[in-house]
């Protein structure tokens, strides 16, 4: 069951959260459908003339059994029940010359209404009456004491309210941190009061009418089902009209198209007709070639110096972060049975993912080694000086085109991909982009919108390449001596970690992403340390420390003792150890033990990376054995060179099937991990179509304007010319 908590962590961890104070301008999901199409539907004499016509006659049952009812499974917490929303949108009828559309609406249902005064039935033929406790009960009130020796009567009413609180909060969370949710109040204590407990159910009206007249309506026909419920949405057939954002993409991706056919065309002729050698075809005609394209991204080749072992450590962390979003964002929709789901937080078994944050830092610390690894060396110190804009200009184009693309995308193909009843979470989404695309690109969400995020993932992003402006400070000092390269190094990893330490001792924040009992400090914890450059830069400057160790080691023979060995692989799994099961105290309802929490915050993400950084040395000096076999076999090449378009695109499609889904979702570990297999496999094969059509081509295209794509006139046997530009593609762009 361990899967079930992943929801409580990452579902904090791609995006931010915080109150409404700084949310006064937040996006309206609204504005993704026509509005414009609701209004003019509505005609309240047309709509009094179609309720009528289907009250006084058999019609209206279609109506009726596309509308949800009282949902099974209540007291294992299934409050919901969205009907069948395509069986509603598709009803069109024709009663007395009248034409009868229907239009999908969703309702909230306070659980806690007025008693109903049922009038008196008819006896049962041949039995004793209608039982006096045949209406459902609802978790209002206390259950009467159980007389000794009674069987279980379930959860207890006050209980399962708190159950349904802490869900709906946490489902707030993961709507607010994937940028398609409501702020919530940081002040609000979790626990919130039984009257505001609300059930979602999907009503299937004419289109001519509002929710309110169609159900005033029918209560007025039945006098005592009267209770009280609030309007959510309504939606209704092709209600997505074309905006701006689609007009652009559609001119720009059939562009691209043009181009790569075209481009296609010549490079195939070029070489199976004209029988002309690579080295010959114009590479600025052959750029958006699919054949060439598709060729080099599928060869694997090393070049000296490789850091071979990071493949598989970027390759299998995106695994690890795909399969926690996928268990993460299913908090977006509506689970079906919420009581399980909320016991199985605080299990052992979950530990595994309660941990996975720790994904991030593992990236941060690549960012940091590369940085330095792909720099030192390679050029002087007056040189990189001299051309430090090429430094930041080389890296920000190399992850342009993959993320202006996939924004693109968000805010128009991916509203229209597919529909459901509660599609309001991807086209949130869809209008974040179309708002706050800039912030993506300038890559400063986690400060200037964090509760808007265009690709809300992308705040790691933002991070990553603010710490990237500020590594050269640290850069230009490991060109000299190697003394003063120490110093530095310590000085800006110790100083990296005592602002961490400080964010975390004065604010004493929980170690746990989603601790249950101290969700209402979440806010605070995201804005103030969780997406705080400042407080996430000690991984960084440690690969940075772990960068300078392989360049000073590099091409050398490194001595170690076997007893040596033994021992740092014994504290690199230590450390990991520590990292990943420490979380679980902290995840306990009792747990009140602040100072280990303070601990944890300011120095856990170090320790991974400290621990890490041997495992690289270790596998890259002939010390990893079978870790570094593993971590090295070829089947980690193509996934670690499409990380970076699946980290992009992965949040997309998983919104994407989430917003699909017509019913409330059985939870369950083997269910989830069934819904990871499709969404991987669509992320990989997206990231591989952008890869080819988006990436391969724009990085030609830069490396021609900087002059380092020119072919040498003789072919050089020891270097293959597609392994050298692969292994830049791998090393400058990005640690993804």
């Amino acid at each position: 069951m361990g899967v079930h908590t992943y929801i409580l962590f990452f579902l904090f961890l791609h995006g931010v959260y915080g109150n409404n104070q700084l949310r006064a301008d937040k996006v309206d999901y609204r504005s993704a459908f026509d509005q414009d199409l609701y209004e003019d539907v509505l005609n309240q004499e047309l709509c009094n003339l179609q309720l009528s016509l289907l009250a006084n006659g058999t019609d209206y049952l279609e109506f009726l059994d596309a509308s949800g009812r009282f949902p099974s499974g209540f007291m294992q917490g299934n409050w919901h029940d969205f009907g069948d929303y395509y069986q509603c949108l598709g009803i069109n009828k024709v009663i007395q010359d009248v034409d009868i559309q229907g239009k999908y609406c969703a309702i909230q249902v306070p659980l806690q209404q007025d008693p109903i005064e049922i009038p008196e039935f008819p006896s049962i033929p041949g039995g004793d009456g209608w039982p006096e406790d045949w209406l459902p009960i609802f978790p209002t009130a206390a259950p009467p004491t159980e007389a000794p020796g009674d069987p279980p009567a379930g959860p207890p009413a006050e209980e399962q309210a708190k159950i349904y609180a802490n869900y709906m909060r946490l489902q707030a969370y993961a709507r607010g941190i994937s940028g398609v949710g409501e702020p919530v109040e940081s002040r609000v204590f979790p626990i919130l009061i039984t009257a505001n407990l609300r059930s979602m159910i999907g009503v299937c009206i004419p289109k001519a009418c509002t929710p309110t007249h169609a159900i005033e309506f029918f209560q007025s026909r039945i006098p005592f089902v009267n209770f009280t419920y609030n309007e959510y949405y309504c939606r209704l057939p092709n209600d997505k009209p074309f905006a701006t954002a689609d007009i652009v993409a559609i001119v720009i991706f059939g562009f691209i198209g043009l181009l790569t056919i075209t481009s296609t065309c010549y490079d195939l002729y070029q070489t199976f007709v004209l029988k002309r050698d690579a080295r010959q075809v114009n590479q600025l005609y052959a750029c958006f070639s699919v054949y060439t394209n598709t060729r080099r991204t599928l060869t694997f080749s090393s070049a000296p110096g490789t850091l071979e072992c990071v493949d598989g450590i970027r390759a299998i962390s995106m695994l690890w972060v795909v399969v926690g979003h996928t268990y993460s964002m299913t908090l977006i929709g509506f689970i079906h049975n919420t009581v399980e789901f909320m016991a199985s937080l605080s299990y052992f078994s979950s530990t595994w993912v309660t941990s996975a944050p720790i994904t991030v830092d593992t990236f941060f610390m690549l960012s940091g080694i590369l940085a330095v690894y792909t720099v030192i060396g390679k050029i002087s110190r007056r040189r990189f000086i001299r051309t430090i804009h090429l430094f930041y200009l080389n890296r920000l184009l190399r992850m342009f085109p993959l993320l202006a693309a996939m924004v693109l995308l968000q805010a128009s193909f991916f509203n229209h991909a597919s529909d459901g009843p509660y599609w309001i979470n991807q086209a949130l989404a869809t209008e974040n982009c179309r708002n706050y695309w800039w912030s993506a690109l300038l890559h400063i969400q986690n400060y200037v919108n964090p509760l808007n995020t265009c690709l809300p993932q992308t705040w790691y992003l933002s991070v990553d390449v603010q710490l990237y402006i500020v590594c050269p400070l640290v850069l230009v000092f490991l060109f000299g001596r190697e003394k003063l390269a120490w110093i530095v190094l310590t000085a800006f990893v110790l100083l990296s970690l005592v602002g961490s330490s400080l964010f975390s001792f004065l604010y004493n924040f929980s170690a746990a992403l989603a601790n249950p009992s101290r969700l209402a400090e979440f806010t605070d914890y995201l804005k103030y340390y969780y997406f705080n450059t400042l407080a996430r830069a000690p991984p960084f400057f440690i690969g940075m420390v772990y960068g300078y160790l392989l360049y000073l080691c590099k091409d050398k023979k490194i001595r170690i003792s076997k007893i040596s060995v033994a021992i740092l692989w014994c504290l690199s799994f230590a450390m990991f150890a520590f990292c990943i099961f420490s979380i679980y105290p902290v995840m306990q309802l009792d747990h009140t033990a602040q100072t280990f929490d303070n601990f944890l915050n300011s120095y856990m993400r170090s320790i991974w990376a400290i621990g890490l950084g041997w495992l690289i040395f270790a596998c890259v000096h002939g010390y990893g054995g079978p870790i570094n076999w593993f971590l090295s076999l070829q089947i980690w090449k193509l996934p670690a060179r499409l990380s970076y378009a699946v980290y992009l695109i992965h949040m997309a499609v998983i919104f994407t099937g989430t917003g699909s889904w017509l019913k409330t979702y059985y939870y369950t570990e083997s269910k989830n991990m069934y819904r990871f297999a499709g969404d991987i496999s669509i992320s990989f094969l997206f990231a591989f179509i952008l890869s080819v059509l988006i990436d391969a081509p724009f990085s030609t295209i830069q490396k021609i304007l900087n002059g380092t794509s020119k072919r040498p006139r003789k072919p050089v046997e020891s270097i293959n010319p597609v392994s050298v530009i692969k292994d830049e593609d791998n090393f400058v762009k990005t640690s993804l």
